[in-house]
């Protein structure tokens, strides 16, 4: 009896421990969701399952050139900018161009004399002046250094002084220095008026540094 009462205990057990069983719906009772009519299902075919991304392609790396100067200089910024310390560029100075500078000799004027006295080649001077006779009449001419002409002032004869003993520039001819106070000496006391106002524009109002050419007529006294 105990046995039973046992065995009944067990059975009892096993069926307590069986999964409680749910009752399913058969494929026969599931019925598709009715959609409103005129909707179109969306098609599904093979190509809608997406496809992998494509892998990028790796760049092959560019062949190494030669780096310039312009080169280097172009890099520098981006090398500052990665937290890289550039190397600032040295400025190169030009180098200066030595200019030559000419500065033309500015030539002083020359007074009236001076003029004058640059027509005179191996001057000579006479201290005190040597006297000269004339034996035939011969001119006294004048040099005008505003126009570089000689200008005739008249003719003289007889005993005169000559101060000076040159040689002509422009002619080279022997000449001697004459002076002459204007419209007193020699007998000219009346020479041209035009020769006067010449001479006063020349800055001569009283005397001029009058010569003689020297010729055969005129000997030493």
């Amino acid at each position: 009896m105990r046995r039973w009462y046992m065995l009944l205990i067990v059975l009892m057990l096993a069926g307590c421990g069986q999964p409680l069983q749910i009752g399913r719906p058969s494929q026969t009772q599931v019925r598709p969701t009715q959609l409103p009519s005129g909707t179109a299902l969306p098609a599904v075919t093979a190509n809608s399952v997406p496809s992998a991304a494509p892998t990028p392609s790796i760049p092959e790396p560019m062949p190494e050139a030669t780096a310039s100067p312009f080169a280097t200089a172009a890099l520098e910024p981006t090398l500052g900018a990665v937290g890289l310390e550039a190397t600032p560029a040295v400025p190169i100075a030009a180098t200066p161009t030595s200019a030559v500078i000419v500065v033309p000799l500015t030539q002083m004027p020359e007074t009236n004399q001076e003029r004058w006295r640059a027509q005179q080649q191996d001057r000579k001077v006479n201290n005190p002046p040597r006297p000269y006779i004339a034996q035939n009449p011969v001119t006294l001419w004048w040099y005008d250094p505003l126009t570089s002409q000689a200008v005739p002032i008249g003719t003289i004869s007889g005993a005169f002084p000559a101060q000076a003993e040159f040689i002509l520039r422009g002619t080279q001819q022997a000449a001697l220095e004459v002076p002459y106070v204007i419209n007193s000496d020699f007998g000219l006391t009346a020479i041209s008026e035009a020769v006067r106002e010449r001479m006063q524009a020349a800055g001569y109002s009283q005397s001029v540094e009058a010569y003689v050419v020297q010729t055969a007529d005129i000997l030493p006294k």
